[in-house]
């Protein structure tokens, strides 16, 4: 395989991380990065050390020599720059959330197949030894069919301010909690599950803690809770919050308040549980990945092994790169945030009408 140019675009944590990925993934260079802030550039060329730099976006779409972008920017940018990117004749991963709603990732999923690229959004997390070791479980009928998940990202005390605020700011960044950790619990559970195809939502937000929040604009909510019911009979239970007062049944977080990130999937020979302990305070000992199994008839509780992996951004990055050389399929693919952007959509829409809401 060839190695791939890549260019980032958005020099941030995330920005950073995606360009460790690339470096770390063997199969791509590192070619181009791109930032208005001129410091950023400056600090991340030190340390990353890419072909080129850029303070215009559309200066280093027309470089021919990069074949793939990386996006890393707020919210509202994720469209826009990826259809820019998608014209330009480019492959694209893109940061969590895809885009503000699925009609706008549909035309990203339609753009990208009309001209023959690859389209990915990130989700590192798939990647982690636990999921992919959790996965494995799944695929090895350990559990049997999986007739029910429950998913929850919450924080006591976490809502997050971002450059200017953006976070909390709708016009920005799309919605709240539900679009910041809900893509990502959600997308846990669902990616355990297989992916089935969701059929109907109902779900309720709230925005309780306004005292909590210091940006100038507080217009999104800080909960949600929700049920979504796949095609396949399935359901899966979620639960997000950036704050709450939440009990003590809830362990500590990395910053001292209270925080959790975990998953449980149901099935009728067994049940798996997968904690992110990355999010724990260190002096919380939880298992990060344990199988609930019946065994004869008796339940038996097994903490199954699993190879850590130092860096989720190098193997996301290693599967984008093979899917750009047609090695094996994009596993965070354009199809699947389609219908990862419609499940958001309904969470939003069950909340403002006050019903279920069932999707075409």
């Amino acid at each position: 395989m060839e190695k791939v140019n890549v260019g980032l675009v958005g020099l941030g944590w995330p920005g950073q991380r995606h360009a460790e990925g690339v470096q770390g993934s063997d199969l791509g260079q590192l070619y181009a990065a791109c930032d208005l802030n001129a410091a950023r550039r400056e600090t991340f060329a030190v340390k990353y050390a890419p072909q080129r730099l850029f303070a215009d976006y559309d200066e280093m779409l027309a470089d021919p020599s990069v074949q793939a972008v990386v996006i890393s920017l707020p919210n509202s940018l994720h469209f826009p720059t990826t259809l820019k990117a998608l014209h330009a004749g480019k492959h694209v991963l893109c940061e969590k959330p895809p885009t503000l709603n699925a009609e706008q990732m549909r035309q990203l999923r339609n753009e990208a197949d009309s001209r023959g690229l690859i389209y990915f959004f990130g989700r590192q997390m798939r990647f982690s030894g636990s999921v992919q070791a959790a996965r494995r479980a799944v695929a090895e009928r350990r559990l049997g069919e999986i007739y029910f998940a429950k998913t929850m990202w919450v924080r006591s005390r976490g809502t997050p301010g971002g450059i200017d605020g953006w976070f909390t700011d709708r016009s920005r960044a799309g919605g709240g909690v539900v679009i910041d950790l809900g893509v990502h619990a959600i997308d846990a559970a669902w990616y355990l599950m297989g992916t089935p195809k969701p059929r109907t939502v109902s779900a309720q937000t709230y925005q309780k803690f306004p005292q909590l929040v210091k940006a100038p604009v507080f217009d999104v909510e800080d909960s949600a809770d929700g049920m979504i019911r796949f095609e396949n009979g399935s359901s899966l239970l979620f639960e997000v919050s950036w704050a709450a007062n939440l009990p003590d049944d809830i362990p500590l977080g990395k910053w001292g308040s209270r925080e959790l990130f975990s998953t449980v999937v149901h099935g009728p020979k067994g049940t798996i549980r997968i904690v992110d302990v990355l999010q724990l305070h260190p002096s919380e000992k939880i298992p990060a990945l344990t199988l609930f199994e019946d065994r004869n008839g008796k339940l038996e509780t097994v903490e199954l092994p699993f190879e850590p992996v130092p860096h989720e951004f190098v193997p996301q990055m290693q599967n984008f790169l093979r899917a750009i050389n047609g090695v094996e399929p994009p596993i965070n693919s354009a199809v699947q945030a389609v219908k990862l952007m419609e499940i958001l959509d309904a969470i939003y829409e069950s909340s403002l009408r006050g019903h279920e809401v069932v999707l075409s």
